[in-house]
């Protein structure tokens, strides 16, 4: 210790600065240890904020099933936040302070559960959150006898965006963001077999006899994680659809337009479901349900190329021993076969090309779209009104869509024409009559049904899952059964 004082007065030189000053220097940055020196202490780092948890997805698995990908919503997650199941840690990714995932072996559900699944934070603070159930083997609801009504055939159009991860473009504002109530009973993502037939047999339940899934050409070109026609795909593969049918809409629109030289692969593809015993007839055909006609005539250039395009489906199903394919045609814009003058242009243009009849998929404007909401019955007006055109111009029958409701807030749709952001109220008193009106309409307009009496009339319902949409009737968190409970009520009351 001297001689640390030594040298350091000697280097000091004519500075006449004191060694014991530059050791008190020296000694504040560095410890002398047995000098008698101090050290600097760090300061203490904020505790970890306790982890909570309020939705998970998956939520439920076959007994036995594959290994997946778990995300837990909820919040306060931090570096080395931890996802347990049942207690023992998972492989854990930190998305953000409001979603980690996990990697669950399948292992994790060779036996039956429930799993509880928690997370933990580190020290300092931290803790571990509260558990939500995974439930193993995938609880299927027992038939329900609103599953036999025979008032009408309901399809519901299923929009397959759902099996992404929750952070994609179809999820914003939902799993993360204001509008976690729409969450589905059945979890946010659809992509295991499980979810899929969970909502088939809830859905047959509520009087529902099949779905009319979207279906996209190149189903990856929006977001490479996610498959949109996944559910489809696990439909098509179930062994048992709990009395479900199911058809395709074929969603054309860039960037998912079939082109002319791609046309006889997808044809192929549709027609290998069309084969399917589940899969919708109409007419001693299977149905194939395409969006815009407008559009295929943009794609295909005139009316007879559409044409031939309808005719060579129908040869391929035939091919494969089938009666053909009965087509149904719906449009919008902006080809301008959707308006609030008069659909004139639309039912034209589905003559001309050759399709069997018309249906949409929805009509969310007003006759005057404003800024906020609308009440339901303007929604109704709407769909009545596009059925009207039906009977004033439909060369073709005519099936009619009611809306389930309207309110895109989550993903902040606008209006195309105006730049309104416009939704409906809504109840599920107010969903189930609306498809109640269609099927009085359906009846008693029997000259535009594809099916003539004694067989129940074909109506449509948008939708069974657009919950970004706001255009749902699915079980979810913040309604629970009540839509589709409404809409069983009403179809065995007629």
């Amino acid at each position: 210790m001297r001689r640390l004082q030594h040298d350091l007065t000697h280097r000091v030189g004519d500075l006449t600065i004191k060694a014991s000053l530059l050791i008190t220097f020296v000694s504040g940055i560095v410890a002398l240890g047995s000098c008698g020196g101090g050290s600097v202490v760090p300061p203490t780092p904020p505790a970890n904020p306790a982890p909570t948890i309020a939705a998970i997805s998956p939520n439920s698995s076959d007994q036995g099933g594959a290994g997946f990908t778990l995300s837990v919503v909820g919040s306060n997650f931090v570096s080395g936040s931890t996802v347990l199941w049942r207690g023992s840690e998972m492989p854990t990714t930190l998305v953000s302070k409001a979603l980690v995932t996990a990697e669950i072996p399948a292992s994790a559900v060779n036996a039956r559960g429930p799993d509880a699944v928690t997370v933990a934070s580190p020290a300092p603070g931290g803790g571990t959150s509260g558990a939500i159930d995974f439930n193993v083997p995938c609880p299927i609801p027992a038939t329900a006898p609103t599953a036999t009504q025979t008032s009408a055939q309901v399809g519901a159009y299923y929009f397959d965006g759902w099996s992404g991860p929750l952070t994609n473009y179809h999820f914003q504002g939902l799993p993360l963001g204001p509008y976690q109530t729409r969450q589905p009973l059945s979890a946010w993502q659809d992509n295991s077999a499980c979810a899929v037939e969970q909502q088939l047999a809830t859905a047959h339940n509520f009087g529902i006899d099949f779905f009319v899934f979207d279906w996209y050409f190149n189903a990856e070109v929006i977001d490479p994680g996610e498959n949109l026609n996944s559910a489809l795909q696990i439909t098509h593969g179930l062994p048992d659809r709990h009395g479900m049918r199911y058809a395709i809409l074929y969603v054309d629109g860039s960037p998912f337009d079939v082109s002319p030289s791609d046309w006889t692969a997808a044809v192929n593809e549709w027609v290998g479901y069309m084969t399917d015993p589940a899969y919708l007839q109409i007419n001693g055909m299977p149905a194939f349900f395409v969006i815009n006609v407008g559009e295929m005539r943009q794609v295909f250039g005139t009316s007879a190329a559409v044409g031939s395009a309808l005719q060579q489906l129908r040869a391929a199903a035939k091919a494969q021993g089938l009666a053909g394919v009965y087509v149904v045609g719906g449009f919008g814009t902006p080809d301008g076969t959707m308006g609030q003058e008069s659909l004139d242009t639309g039912f034209l243009f589905a003559g001309q090309d050759g399709y069997d009849a018309v249906a949409f998929y929805n009509y969310p404007f007003a006759p005057t779209p404003v800024n906020g909401m609308l009440p339901f019955s303007t929604l109704v007006e709407a769909g009545q009104w596009t059925w009207n055109q039906a009977q004033l111009h439909s060369p073709v029958p005519f099936i009619p869509t009611a809306m389930a409701g309207w309110d895109p807030r989550p993903i902040n749709e606008t209006e195309p024409n105006t730049g309104d952001l416009m939704w409906y109220a809504r109840s599920p008193q107010d969903a189930a009559g609306f498809v109640g009106s269609e099927i009085a309409w359906a009846n008693s307009n029997p000259q535009l049904r594809p099916e003539a009496s004694p067989t129940p009339p074909l109506v449509l319902i948008e939708a069974w899952n657009e919950f970004s949409e706001g255009s749902y009737i699915l079980p979810t968190v913040g309604d629970g059964t009540s839509y589709g409970d409404a809409l069983g009520a009403m179809l065995t009351a007629r």
